[in-house]
């Protein structure tokens, strides 16, 4: 599942290729955030300009660090201040992440569980000019939550809503994994885990996320390919439930087969340019043909499971002013 859920973040925002900046509503489009990548594909060169390696401290920093846990330190991330002061985050034994400067250190978070095949635990993103750090709750089983950080006059700041395995994908986007048990219900009781792709943006000093708003089917059939799509769903046997307009042009149509106490709740994500929409494979290394591959056969493919809600965070969720056609 975190493969596919990888692979789909990355390949869902590099097909929208400029196309959230037309439509984004002027809330949104205020941030540099709201812009979409415009590489055709997934590169090296790109991921490596976002993602930092862990660092290793300086003498002067691993000296504080010293006087306050005798922990011997697993990752770090190194960076200068807007006022050029050395600072960094780290990982330690024990799971305790520090903020550390040079004349004190500070403990930030307490029980951090990792895989321990894992060496680089840790992330350092530049966004914006901000640099944000990110580390991954993981104790094990089939969850985990992502505790993100960046520094404000000298002093950390825990970003909240952040989910699970967030991930920024460049141009102040990023992702994160709603999960939850609404695959199936039997007689109300929802079962069956899944984890669903939200959209999030950087808005200068926290994020925002994508919210949906609700559009009528007869709004959605006036785009190109909408129709097909409609078509397939229903002639499988499915009933269309509701479906989310988002401002960076992603589309989530929610379905379901039996009833709605005792049934099975899937999805699929259109990705909407040029007037038109296609479906998108839920793993996918490229953009190609994906709209013809959508059919009855194939549904799964196209889903992350369960029903998909209008905001994952709705304290942070800004929403579209309009449907772009009218």
């Amino acid at each position: 599942m975190d493969k596919k859920i990888i692979l789909s973040a990355i390949a869902l925002c590099f097909l929208l290729s400029g196309c959230g900046e037309k439509a984004a509503p002027q809330k949104i489009m205020q941030t540099s955030s709201a812009s979409i990548i415009t590489n055709s594909a997934a590169s090296p060169s790109l991921l490596s300009s976002v993602v930092s390696d862990s660092s290793a401290l300086s003498a002067q920093l691993k000296s504080i660090l010293e006087k306050y846990t005798s922990h011997r330190v697993l990752s770090s991330q190194s960076f200068n201040t807007d006022n050029s002061r050395n600072v960094a985050f780290a990982l330690v034994e024990g799971g305790e992440v520090w903020y550390i400067t040079a004349s004190d250190a500070q403990k930030l978070k307490t029980g951090i569980a990792f895989p321990m095949d894992q060496p680089d635990k840790t992330f350092l993103w530049n966004v914006d000019g901000v640099k944000i750090f990110k580390c991954e709750n993981n104790p094990g089983g089939s969850s985990s939550h992502s505790y993100a950080w960046y520094v404000k006059n000298g002093k950390p700041i825990e970003l909240p809503y952040t989910g699970m395995r967030l991930s920024y994908l460049g141009n102040g986007l990023f992702t994160t994994v709603g999960d939850t048990f609404d695959a199936v219900f039997t007689d109300g009781l929802a079962a069956g885990h899944t984890y669903k792709i939200y959209y999030l943006y950087w808005a200068g000093d926290s994020l925002k996320e994508y919210g949906g708003v609700k559009i009528a089917q007869k709004q959605l059939l006036k785009m190109k390919g909408a129709q097909a799509v409609l078509d397939t769903i229903t002639k499988s046997g499915h009933v269309i439930d509701d479906i989310y307009y988002r401002a960076n042009n992603i589309i989530s149509i929610n379905y379901h087969s039996g009833d709605r106490k005792n049934g099975n709740f899937d999805n699929v994500t259109l990705v909407y340019k040029n007037n038109t929409v296609t479906p998108k494979l839920v793993e996918s290394n490229s953009g190609s043909a994906e709209a013809e591959s959508f059919n009855e056969k194939n549904l799964s493919d196209f889903s992350y499971g369960g029903i998909y809600q209008a905001a994952l965070s709705p304290k942070i969720a800004v929403y579209p002013d309009q449907f772009p056609i009218r």
